[in-house]
């Protein structure tokens, strides 16, 4: 069995199985409690979603319209192929592929289970989306939002961190870092204007998006723990180093 940084496979894949079903046990107990618990606060949910359905103006209609397709189904899977031929071309394994795949896939399995086991419709206002009525819990979204753009971060830092090990000496910045910038500052970011968007239109109560991001920050964090640091501590170990300088010889 092939091995990652000393982590058997068959090892890594029973670990991400228990956090995954960890995550669903737990965000099924949460979201049970949010439909069927304290009457507060699914009223604190209905009251934003109505203050949003209440004040939509056109130029928010179109700018949510547009962010929404960020963690777009479409989008996720494009953006996780590109990410996935990128992780191939640069390092010449298949792990940090897979891993990429495992980011977005393992959320989609984990959103999906969650919301088959928690009963919790779409908010009562007029929805500007297509999509399921009864899948209201969690923000799918919002979770492969957090994943996706996570990802390209973590990818893009240790590139950034692979150049400066290479120069041997702190380089200039250049366009690996000006993206490893840029993609720390969308994991923040995309997450956030989704879940804005997914509330403003009408197709989750606040606590849904909530979760979404939560699922996904956790998954995320246990892939990038599980499998992607071995990955990438392995490829940075078949790196060639450089050669010592030869030693001086002492004048006769």
């Amino acid at each position: 069995m092939a091995a990652t940084h000393g982590h058997p496979v068959r090892i890594i894949v029973v670990r991400l199985v228990v956090v995954a079903a960890l995550l669903i046990g737990v965000f099924t107990a949460l979201g049970t409690l949010i439909a069927s618990g304290p009457a507060a606060v699914r009223d604190a949910d209905l009251d934003v979603v109505r203050w949003f359905a209440a004040h939509r103006t056109g130029w928010l209609l179109r700018a949510t319209a547009a962010g929404t397709y960020l963690s777009d189904t479409w989008t996720v899977i494009a953006a996780t192929a590109l990410l996935a031929a990128a992780a191939g071309w640069w390092t010449r394994r298949w792990l940090l592929p897979a891993a990429a795949v495992l980011l977005t896939a393992g959320e989609t399995a984990i959103y999906e289970l969650t919301g088959l086991l928690v009963d919790r419709p779409r908010p009562p206002v007029p929805r500007l989306d297509v999509g399921d009525p009864a899948a209201g819990y969690p923000s799918g979204h919002v979770a492969a939002a957090v994943c996706l753009y996570g990802g390209v971060a973590v990818f893009a830092r240790w590139a950034a961190a692979r150049r400066r090990a290479a120069a041997g000496v702190p380089p200039a910045r250049g366009v690996v870092d000006v993206v490893a910038a840029a993609a720390a500052a969308a994991a923040v970011l995309a997450p956030l204007v989704v879940a804005f968007c997914r509330v403003y239109r009408g197709m989750h109560h606040p606590t849904d998006v909530l979760a979404g991001a939560l699922i996904g920050a956790c998954w995320l964090a246990a892939v990038a723990r599980v499998l992607l640091r071995p990955a990438l501590a392995a490829v940075d170990d078949r790196r060639p180093r450089p050669a010592p300088p030869p030693k001086a010889t002492a004048m006769s």
